[in-house]
């Protein structure tokens, strides 16, 4: 059996900062950034590259796909791909030719690769059509019908696909434990969750939000967005205005709110716990304590 190749980056540690590069993207920069506060225009590190800015603070690299404003609270506007039935998986032929020394066909038992349907909503053109490794650092859930066993993976990379909605060969950071069956095997992806986000002042209800950049950005840009730690946010009105008001929840706009001060909805996302205080039927822009991926 054709092993995987790895690609090894190190743990850069330095004036206690760690900087932690995911298995995927060709971007292996390993110096530390001079200034989390400005954006790229040009990509520095593989998106979903954490940085831990000491022992309390948590960020993680990202792109911008419309504007990204560091006092709200940044989302993710796409949709899941669609769940479908897995194609014709990739033979053992074609994946030997594309990958030298592979000798299993995507789909079976011991593969990292999986070949999948791509619908027209996925990528940064909306379309289906994706340039190569737009996808690494998704998440895919493969056999996740009736009577399915699920397999949870990380995209690690894939070719370009030039076609609306065509088939496509991804290459996964585990083996397949469960064998893919073309029209039956269902499969579920997702972009990663550090591609294609805003901040705009206008998520709305239904998206979720994760955390607030460190830097303006533009369409295009690359950031740092902090997910854990103390961080200042945007208040929307009432935030640590009473007695034990602490646990502070994201609204439709991104901003900050106490989440007793919520009367018509109970399941808005929590952000964290607010830092710092506020007196008797007052309302501040609270530093908090963000709670988010770790």
């Amino acid at each position: 059996m054709a092993t995987r190749k790895h690609t090894e980056y190190p743990l850069t540690l330095k004036n206690g900062m760690l900087l932690w590069l995911p298995p995927w993207g060709d971007v292996p920069n390993l110096d530390m950034p001079l200034n989390i506060h400005t954006s790229d225009t040009m990509q520095k590190y593989p998106l979903g590259t954490k940085l831990m800015a000491g022992p309390m603070r948590t960020f993680y690299y990202c792109k911008a796909n419309g504007t990204v404003n560091p006092e709200v609270g940044a989302y993710k506007a796409k949709k899941t791909n669609t769940c479908a039935v897995a194609p014709t998986q990739a033979t053992a032929a074609a994946q030997a030719l594309a990958y030298p020394g592979e000798t299993l066909a995507a789909g079976a038992v011991g593969s990292y690769y999986v070949s999948v349907t791509i619908d027209t909503e996925i990528g940064v053109l909306t379309t289906g059509v994706l340039s190569a490794n737009e996808l690494a650092g998704g998440f895919i859930v493969v056999g996740n019908g009736s009577g399915q066993h699920p397999q949870m993976f990380q995209i690690v990379s894939h070719p370009a696909l030039a076609t609306t909605g065509g088939t496509l060969t991804l290459k996964l950071d585990f083996p397949l434990s469960i064998a893919v069956t073309a029209t039956t095997t269902t499969i579920e992806l997702m972009e990663c969750p550090f591609y294609n986000l805003k901040a705009d002042n206008s998520g709305g209800e239904y998206v979720t939000y994760l955390g607030f950049s460190a830097a303006v950005a533009a369409d295009g840009e690359f950031f740092w967005l902090q997910t854990r730690g103390p961080c200042w946010g945007t208040s929307d009105g009432n935030t640590c205005d009473s007695v034990g008001d602490r646990t502070l929840v994201y609204v439709g706009n991104g901003s900050l709110k106490s989440s007793n001060d919520i009367t018509l909805e109970s399941g808005l996302q929590i952000a964290g716990v607010a830092l710092d205080m506020s007196g008797s039927s007052a309302s501040n822009a609270p530093m908090v304590d963000l709670q988010g991926m770790v």
